[in-house]
């Protein structure tokens, strides 16, 4: 009895040190940091694949797994290899099945591929989760109104108009869809609210030319390298 204060002093000691010996083993948020850090600095230098090996050895010495792969996903973006960015983004909405960056990711994949059934599965995937997202909104009405869908587009920007009234994009798709659609008085008040706050925003003047008969500006006869409207304008429908 005598020698058992010191027993549990020596269990004591014993097992501090198992427990600061793990903790040495395990990876602290500033050993990680130069990793991300330097992966961040490869992605400014436009160093794609260096900054997709550094994120990743991020992760091999213990980061966090969902950052990691969904920044991988981002990086495989910017370098357009869409097979490795889309397999990455789902890869982190697996992780996370309701976080909403991957699923945006794979609709930029999916934009940037210009692929109608990929972009419709993955904004509806988005709206599933947020019914209001902005993006996934505009994306499935930039698809109806490029598929010249114009009543299933005209549909969409007016919803988005409802959660975003003052959004000048989305004023723009449904003057436009109206201009196709034979309803000149609301294409009309399209334009002019667009033109009552930017002048020079692309292809209003154009409508309302249009609308009053006269030939537009921006033609390709005219010089223009695209019709009015066309969605392939990067501030159009």
């Amino acid at each position: 009895m005598k020698h058992r204060p010191f027993l549990l002093l020596s269990l004591f000691a014993i097992t501090w040190s198992i427990d600061n010996i793990k903790a040495s083993a395990e990876p602290s948020g500033s050993s990680l940091a130069p990793y991300w850090s330097a992966s961040l600095q490869a992605e400014t230098d436009n160093n794609y694949g260096e900054a997709i090996t550094r994120v990743a050895a991020y992760q091999q010495r213990g980061g966090d797994k969902y950052l990691a792969i969904l920044r991988t996903g981002w990086l495989n973006y910017l370098n357009q290899n869409y097979t490795k960015a889309a397999a990455s983004y789902s890869g982190a909405s697996q992780l996370q099945p309701i976080a909403i960056t991957p699923l945006l990711g794979l609709l930029s994949v999916a934009q940037a591929q210009n692929d109608a059934f990929k972009i419709q599965g993955a904004a509806d995937a988005v709206l599933k989760v947020e019914p209001s997202n902005y993006k996934a909104q505009m994306a499935l009405a930039g698809m109806y109104y490029t598929k010249k869908d114009y009543r299933k587009a005209l549909s969409s920007y007016r919803r988005i108009l409802t959660f975003y009234p003052e959004d000048i994009d989305a004023t723009s798709g449904e003057a436009w869809c109206s201009f196709y659609l034979d309803n000149p008085q609301q294409a009309l008040r399209g334009f002019e609210k667009i033109l009552s706050v930017n002048p020079s925003y692309p292809y209003a003047q154009d409508g309302l030319d249009l609308l009053a008969g006269k030939p537009p500006k921006n033609t390709p006869q005219n010089g223009g390298d695209q019709k009015p409207g066309d969605p392939a304008s990067a501030n159009s429908p």
